[in-house]
């Protein structure tokens, strides 16, 4: 019978594990990755990980799932508190400031997971149903902005959202490559100002 506490202990430790999935994926990417090597920074036995996690696929899996669940809800809230264009711009730009301040690895992760997914069609069918979660959130938010008369964008919300998160993703990836520039005020202010001029805003 499972009680509270063993539930309890059970999510502890697979945080415990995809914590140093998370360390080791970022550290030596999918490919120098291995089973061993998490067990070893979670301080947990191979047979234990085995227990939670089939293989390093799965834990790969799970941490790429609980960062798009996490950037749906940033997201959702981003939008649903903002009653401008600028607004808009100024909580994302400085979410994604955040982001590369608290968690640089958050989008390496995502292109090693993109990279995985090549050779497994799981992962492909995952990313592609947590991307599209992602987009469609987003054009829900921008609707309703839409709606409300917060925004009026050029483009329709369907299209909008789609430009957006390739904004966020091409800028994710330029930033983890040219690491100098996120702390380049030009770079952000120019995210600010395309964000802007997409949603309809005059700068």
């Amino acid at each position: 019978m499972t009680t509270a506490k063993s539930t309890a202990r059970t999510d502890a430790k697979t945080r415990q594990i995809l914590k140093a999935a998370r360390t080791i994926l970022a550290r030596r990417g999918y490919a120098g990755t291995t089973v061993s090597l998490v067990a070893a920074e979670a301080g947990v036995s191979r047979g234990l990980l085995h227990y939670y996690f089939k293989n390093k696929e799965d834990m790969l899996a799970r941490v790429i799932d609980e960062n798009m669940a996490a950037s749906v809800i940033l997201v959702e809230d981003l939008l649903a508190r903002s009653r401008n264009a600028t607004e808009i711009a100024d909580r994302l730009v400085e979410a994604l400031q955040q982001l590369f301040k608290i968690d640089p690895d958050f989008f390496s992760l995502f292109f090693e997971a993109e990279a995985a997914a090549r050779q497994s069609p799981a992962l492909e069918a995952q990313l592609q149903t947590l991307y599209g979660n992602f987009r469609r959130a987003v054009q829900k938010g921008l609707q309703a902005a839409i709606d409300r008369g917060d925004i009026a964008p050029p483009i329709p919300a369907t299209g909008l959202s789609a430009i957006l998160t390739s904004i966020i993703d091409g800028l994710g990836l330029q930033l983890i490559t040219e690491t100098d520039l996120v702390d380049d005020r030009q770079i952000w202010d120019a995210a600010h100002k395309s964000v802007c001029l997409l949603l309809g805003e005059k700068v």
